[in-house]
Order: C-alpha cells, then sequence, then structure tokens
C-alpha cells in the first residue's frame, strides 16, 4: 500500500446550499478512487441540519458518513487547526462561492483549487449580468418578459428561466 504522506491531500469546503454539496461528493469520491486522501469541511450546524433531516424512524440510525465507513473509506474526524499539523495536505478546493479559499490556500501554501458546482449556463449568466443589467433583464423593476438572446455562446433563453435571485428586481441583499 501507497504511503500516505506520499498520497496527494485535499480539503475540500463545499458550499452548505442546495446543489452544492452532492457535486463536491461525486468530485470527493472520484479523487479518492484515484488515491487522493480527502478531508471535507463542515460546520456543526450544517451537519446538525443534515442529520435533523434524516427520518429518525430507526433507533440504530447511522450518522451520514456511516455508510462510506462502512465501505471501507477511513473517515475520521478532525478540527480546522488539526490540519496545520498534518504536512501532506496539498490543495484546498473550495466552493467558487467561497471568496475566502485563496487567502487561507496562500496563508499554508496550498494549490488553491476553487470548485464551480453548477451547469456552464449559470457561469456564463452570472458572467454576463452587465449584459442583462444594460438590457433590463436584472436590477429592473420593469420585468422585461422578452427573450434574452445576446448572451455570447448562450441560445435564447427566457427570463422566467433565470435562476430566481436574477428575477428580483431588488438586488440590494447578499444574494446579489
Amino acid at each position: 500500500m501507497e504511503d500516505k504522506h506520499s498520497q496527494p491531500h485535499a480539503i475540500m469546503v463545499p458550499m452548505p446550499l442546495q446543489g452544492h454539496l452532492f457535486p463536491h461528493i461525486h468530485l470527493a469520491t472520484k479523487l479518492a478512487s484515484h488515491g487522493f486522501t480527502i478531508t471535507s469541511v463542515n460546520t456543526q450546524h450544517i451537519n446538525h441540519q443534515i442529520t435533523k433531516s434524516q427520518p429518525n424512524d430507526t433507533e440504530d440510525q447511522d450518522d451520514i458518513f456511516a455508510t462510506a465507513r462502512k465501505s471501507g473509506l477511513d473517515i475520521s474526524y478532525k478540527t480546522v487547526s488539526d490540519v496545520q499539523s498534518d504536512p501532506s495536505v496539498t490543495c484546498l478546493i473550495a466552493d467558487t462561492f467561497h471568496l475566502w479559499s485563496a487567502t487561507i490556500a496562500n496563508k499554508y501554501n496550498l494549490v488553491n483549487i476553487s470548485f464551480w458546482t453548477e451547469p456552464a449556463l449559470v457561469l456564463s449568466i452570472y458572467y454576463h449580468l452587465d449584459l442583462l443589467r444594460e438590457h433590463g433583464h436584472y436590477g429592473s423593476h420593469d420585468n422585461r418578459e422578452d427573450t434574452i438572446n445576446y448572451i455570447p455562446g448562450v441560445q435564447a433563453i427566457e427570463p422566467k428561466d433565470l435562476m430566481s435571485h436574477l428575477q428580483e428586481a431588488d438586488i440590494s441583499t447578499p444574494m446579489h
């Protein structure tokens, strides 16, 4: 068996929002199948929310990682400060929406990998918010309903197909 310290070791930090966790799990599984050691960082609050949502009709309820442990994955619980003492950590893979990841990666001399968990269409829409604003499809009180056919590389889409928070007239919220 390969020495654990010669294997690449990634710390993964998903965004605790719907649609962000499963892509991280899939990437972690894929990387682990290629010899990576994966440390997934989660807050106690989010872990509580996840486990609270499980049905509680059985007394011998496993936690959310029990199945993975039974499958042979080495899952242990650490605090973030424990990672400092592990010289084998090589990279930080964080959801693109975590704006602080580059600062942390630089502080600990890690490779920073920004992981985009949404479809390419969503990335293109965010990238071209200036065009949406310029044409009145974003941040406008007009609620324009005409087809959006001016985003480079994107086929025509209807305004109702934009992410719900982009359809709001008030763009002063933290989501924007």
